[in-house]
């Protein structure tokens, strides 16, 4: 059993926000499965397809999507090469985990939410609807998930770096592995 650090303090005060984010994403599946299978009933027992589902339920999967992945992170869900990092102690798992964090998450995430926000806003301030579709929906509802993801991956992400630093500090991760850390 490890001492709680400021540092496992500081990254139980963050771990909600990512919470939050994959219970909201998850909301976003009733409308999206509704959409859908009103499509679908629509279109083969009525010949009466709508104009309004198939972008309803592109525009909220990749929604939902995008907002999941700081959950995902938080839940360790995401794809990890661990062929070695689980023979390893937790001192170097933390180790190379800061540094991938810094080195390459951070920086690949500040790009992603500066992109995004330049998506976003052009979207925003043209009023901006898909050309492709005849229902022509705005398009920045949709493209806010872009930034709004970023920020949320790297909140998630220095919650991550914090745990690291717990485990430099104590030897132990603060984190699921452990009882006493619970977000």
């Amino acid at each position: 059993m490890t001492a709680d650090s400021a540092w496992a303090r500081a990254a139980r005060r963050l771990d909600p926000i990512a919470i939050w984010s994959g219970r909201l994403a998850c909301l976003m599946l009733i409308p999206l499965v509704l959409g859908l299978s009103w499509e679908v009933v629509a279109r083969y027992a009525f010949n009466a397809p709508t104009q309004w589902a198939y972008d309803l339920t592109f525009m909220l999967y990749g929604t939902f999507f995008m907002l999941g992945g700081a959950f995902t992170l938080q839940r360790k869900g995401h794809v990890r090469t661990d062929m070695y990092y689980d023979r390893w102690s937790p001192r170097r798992q933390a180790v190379i985990d800061i540094v991938c964090y810094l080195v390459i998450f951070m920086p690949f995430v500040a790009v992603f939410v500066f992109t995004g926000w330049g998506y976003f806003w052009k979207a925003f301030t043209t009023n901006e609807t898909f050309v492709s579709s005849a229902w022509q929906p705005i398009t920045w509802p949709f493209k806010l998930a872009m930034p709004l993801t970023g920020v949320l991956l790297m909140i998630q992400g220095v919650s991550e770096v914090f745990k690291c630093l717990h485990v430099l500090q104590h030897g132990q991760w603060p984190d699921e592995r452990n009882p006493e850390f619970q977000a």
